[in-house]
């Protein structure tokens, strides 16, 4: 059984006004955590919950100080226009499907002891290849958000496209349905490899949040690093084909014994 250590930022919780949990934990692309990380450092929310668990990845990282801290999960708070945020974000995801349902469960406790009928949960669809213009798509737990958000230019048929929401990104979904609490996933078509990180796709996200939340953010900085991201990537893809034929031009002539060359 996972142990869970959790840790309290606060004398008493906050009276919030109709909060929406907004999710943004490792995942495909890291879209969406790269999607909460930035309206974290945007709107400088308040730290409400720590969360450790024996069921983290077995590793520390280090922090701003050089210090080492074990992977955790945080839930914050922000005062919106229209209505408060809740977000959670984080180092980590459960590595065990019993420890994912506690977690989910625990973070839902959390959210509706905090008065919070809404949760919208950030992720990536891994592709095969690398994708020009990634395509937004949408999940709900029922016909009531359904029709909340149709509006919204939100291709809603996901279940046509994948079989299932693995992870904390769909058991919050699950659960909160049972719990008669609305939910909504907003997943972008991204490149599925290990290495590669969805700052591009994470804009293409929080271009639809901005509308669903109310709130007017900025998105130039996470445009520049988008573009600082891509300039990198192709740079080292240039390295890494240059690499790879001059591989196949010293396998070519070392496989060819006529063939007489310097260097």
């Amino acid at each position: 059984m996972p142990k869970w250590i959790v840790k309290k930022n606060f004398e008493k919780l906050p009276k919030l006004r109709n909060p929406v949990l907004i999710e943004g934990l490792p995942g495909m692309g890291q879209v969406g955590k790269i999607a909460v990380d930035f309206l974290i450092d945007e709107l400088e929310p308040k730290l409400l919950y720590k969360i450790y668990s024996h069921d983290f990845w077995h590793s520390v990282y280090f922090n701003d100080d050089g210090f080492v801290e074990l992977p955790s999960v945080c839930l914050y708070y922000a005062k919106g226009k229209k209505r408060d945020l809740l977000f959670l974000a984080g180092d980590d995801q459960p590595n065990s499907p019993r420890a994912s349902y506690q977690f989910s469960e625990k973070i839902l406790d959390m959210a509706e002891e905090l008065g919070c009928r809404e949760v919208i949960t950030l992720g990536g669809i891994g592709l095969p290849s690398e994708v020009k213009n990634p395509q937004v798509f949408g999940a709900v737990t029922g016909k009531d958000i359904l029709n909340k958000y149709s509006s919204l230019k939100i291709d809603f048929r996901l279940g046509k496209k994948i079989e299932a929401i693995v992870g904390a990104s769909g058991l919050l979904l699950g659960l909160a349905r049972l719990r008669n609490i609305n939910g909504m996933a907003l997943l972008t078509e991204t490149y599925g490899h290990p290495s590669h990180l969805g700052f591009k796709e994470a804009k293409g996200i929080l271009t639809h949040l901005k509308k669903i939340i109310g709130m007017d953010i900025d998105l130039s900085d996470l445009e520049r690093e988008s573009a600082e991201y891509e300039k990198t990537r192709l740079k080292l893809k240039d390295e890494e084909q240059e690499i790879s034929r001059l591989k196949k031009l010293r396998t070519h002539f070392h496989d060819t014994p006529d063939v007489q060359y310097i260097g």
